[in-house]
């Protein structure tokens, strides 16, 4: 509230001091406060609540409240200040007429006098001008002594002491005496203000002349708002010599015209203006202006509220001998660039003192960061520091050569270096630190793929032990068992077994060919997924029956299918081959490693179009550091020649290939002793019914 009212009277009145400001406050609320009395006095006279009615008085403060508010908001400010020479009417009307006055009048002298008197100290709070004091003066003597003779009082007139109408000395010496003591505050107010006033265009002079001459340039802009107190534009207001002379214009140009019309001719397009010294928090930018050739830096600051100062220094030269110094140096850089090894000097305390080195984007080296430190400050550990400086003590004393080998943390990452050390003077040595990174890493890498070949050589071994021990085994019993059929030894129904026998041997046999058969392809990469629509319950019904007839000798399992969605003709969009041999794989493989227990399989609708396919056992699980490996192929948790639990290893790693190309991946979820949740996610592409709603 206080900034808006202090706003008003800024714009109204064209004051931006702050005792003018408060000035005109107190000069509205004494308006009104006397506006309020005099209403509130005419009301209660009117209603015959008060003793003393004096209506003419009641409407003589209301008047002059009413004239003086109005002279605020209308006439200069002096001239309504001057309403209070009409101070002497109230008087006369309360304490002279003799139709209204509420005294006789040799008893209200002393009223006449007090109501007059605190207008002199009025007159010093909202004028200080001299001249109204007199005329205030005047008028109120006048009015004083027209008192003092309607009350036939003028035989006192030249007495010093009055022992009359509540008075002890002379009103009208009392009268002179205030307009003497207020004539005498004001002069030396005047004084006082004068004197400030000459300090105070003094000190702008040398201000002026100082800005004047400043060697940066120098603008002076005014936040200009509009009508609802929201800056909207700026105005230019001084510039100095430097300004001028750095951007080839004159100050009578550019003086109190709007930014928007001649900061453009002057900055073209070299930044945004607006931004920078409008609305941008940053006290400081640079720019190059392309008209001239020349660098500027900017540094601003807010001057009260609505005064921008910006301070333009050239920093062309500095500019151009950074600009030589980084063609100086990428030319040196460039015949560094054939030197693969890094040079420091070092003196004996272990301080760098200077270095050379190969820029690369692994090594980032700032010369603050190594000269001037210590060995112990730049990254090596307390133990490696020690062998430096021990080295470094013993090629001085001896003038041999040392070599280390060290590992450092740069980018995140360690890189190798080997450090060789040589006497360069009897206080320093130079010390030539190569990057052997790249070369440990092809060693390590050499290693490991040694490594990788004699572990897939094994694994391969492995393979063709179980391989030949899992054809061996079905293809045994197929034939030991078919002889067997044929001999007359037997009965029918030991015979029948022998069927049995032979055909579940002959389905793992079957089951062996087709996975070697699908790693072929996978390897040829010659396999097709061919999408079409099928019912998914068909499937997954399929392979409950499946499984469900094998497991009928095996009651310590129980076999549970979950699906999400029980209608079925649903109807999904994938390959029905693919998607069948996946679940084959992950419920065979549930069921492989249960003893007991529960083996549960099915799917799930998620939200964000996708199945979601899973096969839950409760079987020997799977330990944590092996979860990933499961997937390799022809890995096995037991690559032992003789194993518990069947197969070849690749089971795992055909479901998981199925599956990405599918859409995606098959994930484990187990726990060692608790058994294993095997999953994966496809994209949901349900067909559409081609049944269609015709009018």
């Amino acid at each position: 509230m206080l900034k808006i009212l202090t706003r008003s009277i800024i714009s109204r009145y064209h004051v931006e001091a702050r005792n003018e400001i408060l000035k005109i406050i107190g000069l509205h609320v004494f308006m009104v406060l006397g506006f309020i009395s005099g209403l509130f006095m005419f009301i209660t006279d009117l209603t015959g609540n008060r003793a003393d009615q004096c209506l003419p008085g009641d409407v003589a403060i209301i008047v002059i409240s009413a004239l003086g508010f109005y002279g605020l908001r209308n006439v200069p400010l002096n001239w309504a200040i001057r309403i209070f020479f009409l101070t002497p009417v109230i008087a006369y009307f309360f304490y002279i007429s003799s139709t209204s006055s509420i005294f006789p009048n040799h008893l209200s002298v002393s009223y006449t006098l007090w109501t007059l008197l605190p207008f002199f100290a009025v007159l010093l709070m909202f004028s200080h001008n001299k001249k109204d004091l007199s005329i205030y003066f005047a008028l109120s003597l006048f009015t004083l002594i027209s008192h003092i003779y309607l009350a036939g009082m003028t035989d006192l007139l030249f007495s010093l002491q009055w022992q009359t109408a509540g008075l002890s000395y002379n009103p009208v010496l009392i009268l002179t005496t205030i307009y003497l003591i207020s004539l005498l505050i004001s002069w030396d107010f005047q004084y006082s203000i004068d004197r400030l006033t000459e300090q105070k265009e003094e000190t702008d002079k040398l201000i002026n002349q100082t800005i004047r001459n400043l060697p940066k340039g120098m603008i002076l802009l005014e936040i200009v708002s509009d009508e609802f107190e929201t800056p909207s534009h700026l105005v230019v207001r001084k510039t100095n010599l430097a300004f001028e002379r750095n951007f080839r214009i004159t100050s009578r140009e550019i003086k109190d015209q709007s930014a928007d019309l001649v900061l453009p001719k002057i900055f073209r397009e070299s930044f945004d203006w607006n931004q920078q010294f409008f609305k941008s928090k940053k006290n400081h930018f640079s720019f190059y202006l392309d008209r001239l050739d020349k660098y500027f830096e900017v540094d601003t600051f807010k001057i009260g509220t609505n005064l921008v100062v910006g301070l333009f220094t050239d920093v062309t030269a500095t500019q151009n001998m950074i600009q030589d110094l980084e063609v100086n140096k990428i030319r040196y850089q460039v015949l560094l660039e054939a030197i693969p090894d890094l040079f420091f000097i070092i003196d004996k305390d272990g301080i760098y003192v200077d270095f050379v080195f190969k820029a690369t984007e692994a090594l980032q080296i700032k010369p603050e960061d190594i000269i001037g430190n210590s060995i112990f400050e730049v990254g090596f550990s307390v133990k490696m520091s020690n062998k430096i400086i021990q080295c470094i003590q013993n090629c001085i004393e001896f003038d041999s050569i040392e070599t280390i080998e060290y590992a450092l943390e740069v980018e995140g990452s360690s890189a190798l270096f080997e450090m060789r050390i040589a006497r360069l003077n009897d206080h320093s040595v130079i010390s030539l630190a190569r990057d052997i990174t790249s070369r440990k890493l092809a060693e390590l890498k050499m290693e490991e793929a040694k490594n990788k070949a004699e572990e897939a050589d094994r694994l391969k071994t492995a393979f063709l032990a179980n391989i030949s021990h899992e054809i061996r085994t079905p293809m045994n019993a197929i034939i030991g068992f078919s002889k067997m059929i044929g001999s007359s030894d037997f009965d029918d129904e030991e015979k029948s077994k022998f069927v049995e026998i032979i055909i579940t041997n002959g389905k793992l046999l079957l089951t062996l060919i087709n996975d070697m058969i699908s790693l072929s392809k996978i390897e040829s990469n010659t396999l097709v997924v061919k999408k079409i629509p099928f019912k998914l319950n068909d499937i997954m019904d399929g392979l409950y029956k499946e499984f469900g007839y094998d497991l009928e000798d095996r009651k310590n399992i129980t076999l549970k299918l979950i699906i999400d969605h029980s209608n079925p003709k649903f109807t999904i969009n994938t390959d029905p081959v693919l998607l069948q041999a996946i679940m084959q794989k992950l419920v065979d493989n549930g069921i492989k490693f249960t003893e007991a227990g529960e083996v549960e399989f099915g799917y799930r609708i998620l939200e964000s179009s996708q199945l979601e396919f899973y096969v839950r056992d409760s079987g020997i699980g799977i330990a944590e550091r092996d979860q990933e490996r499961i997937f390799e192929r022809f890995h096995q948790l037991d690559n032992r020649t003789i194993r518990a639990y069947e197969g070849t290893g690749l089971g795992l790693s055909i479901a998981q290939h199925y599956v990405r190309l599918l859409g995606g991946s098959l994930q484990v979820n187990s726990k060692l002793g608790k058994g294993s949740v095997f999953s994966f996610r496809i994209p949901y592409v349900r067909e559409e019914s081609p049944l269609k709603i015709v009018r």
